[in-house]
């Protein structure tokens, strides 16, 4: 059994986002997700669910279980028993996602982390498996890529959850570089309250919905480092961002939204640090866990918003 370890780190997804139910986000199938090598985007995401991927991050469990297998792989022969959810585990994700088809199929983050990380190395993976038999291209080739992504789930005219009436974007493609050990933490505070200040005369934007993610080690595409406790905004990349790629310096970095969870009247303002170039609904904003707990349980998974830009 060989292994293939391949390292790399996507510029452009700068914030590792981990979400937690299975309602976090809704997404559509990632344009940078190619079957012509890798198994059924719909098998591969009902297995994600069913297994719980999202809890597992920096296991070996993900590791083992929660990356796609190639068109010529089966689950029998490249994965490990346990990686095989069972009957009753399907059904339950076949059912959250027939309850929420109004509003789309239910996933997080780190889903399209680990179809991003194999459309990455397309070339070198699909190559190699050319040439080799399904059993020598095992889970471990796999399991030993090395990630260091970072992804900003947002909606605000963002990218990744999903409303029952919406305009799939493409997803922008990333760009590679060097890891950067953080050298700092920089922190944003910021107040929550039982309504939204009415006090902006900015445009508010309807329509959307609030997810969470998780900060990790990376800094956002602005540039800064923060942790989990700091009330920070990832904004998507299709409508307020297009440009992240090859603009570092947002106009958008450094602003204040005020956002409202419109199921219970809660709101939060936090800063906008990070880009989301995975979301694919307009409107909707992924937060930090610290500011996504100000206006809803992590249960809650995804909450529908109004929101607005600070004057």
């Amino acid at each position: 059994m060989s292994f293939t370890k391949i390292a790399f780190t996507a510029l452009a997804l700068a914030s590792a986002a981990t979400a937690a139910p299975i309602k976090n986000c809704a997404r559509g199938k990632p344009s940078s997700y190619d079957e012509a090598y890798l198994e059924s985007y719909d098998v591969y995401h009902t297995r994600y669910l069913a297994l719980s991927c999202y809890t597992q991050h920096n296991t070996t469990f993900f590791d083992d279980c929660c990356h796609p297998l190639l068109t010529n792989e089966t689950l029998a022969d490249a994965r490990l028993s346990y990686c095989n959810p069972n009957a009753t585990q399907l059904a339950a994700v076949n059912s959250t996602e027939a309850a929420s088809a109004a509003t789309a199929s239910a996933t997080n983050s780190a889903d399209l982390e680990a179809a991003s990380a194999y459309s990455d190395v397309s070339s070198s993976v699909w190559t190699a498996s050319a040439t080799e038999t399904a059993s020598s291209v095992a889970v471990a080739d796999v399991a030993q890529i090395s990630v260091s992504v970072s992804l900003g789930l947002s909606i605000g005219n963002d990218a990744t959850p999903t409303s029952s009436s919406f305009e799939v974007e493409p997803t922008p493609s990333s760009s590679s570089s060097s890891y950067v050990e953080p050298t700092s933490a920089s922190s944003t505070s910021t107040s929550s309250s039982s309504a939204a200040s009415a006090s902006s005369t900015s445009e508010v934007y309807t329509g959307g919905y609030a997810t969470f993610y998780s900060q990790g080690s990376a800094a956002g595409e602005c540039g800064d480092y923060h942790s989990d406790d700091d009330y920070v905004i990832a904004i998507d990349s299709n409508g307020w961002w297009s440009d992240y790629e090859s603009n570092n310096s947002s106009p958008y970095c450094g602003r204040y939204i005020t956002l409202t969870n419109t199921n219970n009247g809660m709101s939060v303002t936090a800063q906008v640090a990070d880009v989301c170039p995975s979301c694919t609904t307009s409107n909707s904003l992924d937060l930090s866990v610290a500011a996504f707990n100000a206006i809803a349980s992590e249960e809650d998974g995804m909450v529908p918003i109004t929101w607005y830009f600070n004057a």
